[in-house]
């Protein structure tokens, strides 16, 4: 009986953790950044290696323009997309999804500003923004993951758990009896 209530305390303790899932942490330029030159390509950090298929990063005008050039590149936890020579001053929006090492979507956005003057609109190699750290709030989402509870699973863990602590109870109380 000891033993399998220590089994059982210890599948629950087991079920409790649950895994976190990616996040953005950081990204060059970071959101809200202003910057004087255009930047040569755009990089997104996140706390865990990305899928290399998948990986879609767009820069776009406020009018929907795209200046991203080509596809996308992935290295770890590492994103970056080149961009081109076609930017001018205004607002730029960097779109995001990625699907994570566990299998989950990561989608998101944030802006950037360009103040260049007129003639000063390619791209220059050190014209990045340094990389800055950025707190994503509602920028990260993670819709399209399922919307289940992050504790779903340690939760019907527990429930079997403590279901079958009460079959065996109900089971050796059982034997007991009909020992006598």
């Amino acid at each position: 009986m000891v033993v399998l209530l220590v089994a059982a305390g210890c599948a629950l303790i087991g079920a409790g953790t649950a895994q976190a899932h990616s996040a953005l942490v950081g990204s060059t330029p970071s959101a809200d950044a202003v910057l004087d030159t255009a930047p040569s390509s755009v990089e997104l950090v996140f706390n865990q290696k990305i899928q290399t298929s998948f990986a879609n990063v767009t820069v776009s005008t406020a009018d929907g323009m795209q200046v991203g050039a080509g596809e996308s590149s992935v290295q770890g936890e590492r994103v970056s997309l080149a961009t081109t020579g076609q930017m001018t001053s205004g607002t730029y929006t960097v779109g995001y999804r990625v699907i994570s090492e566990d299998g989950h979507p990561i989608t998101g956005s944030y802006a950037f500003t360009l103040n260049v003057a007129t003639n000063n609109a390619a791209p220059s190699p050190t014209g990045a923004a340094p990389s800055v750290t950025v707190a994503q709030s509602a920028a990260t989402s993670d819709a399209g993951s399922g919307g289940g509870s992050p504790l779903l699973l340690p939760i019907l863990g527990g429930a079997v758990a403590i279901l079958f602590v009460i079959g065996m109870v109900i089971v050796l109380r059982g034997d007991k009896r009909s020992k006598r």
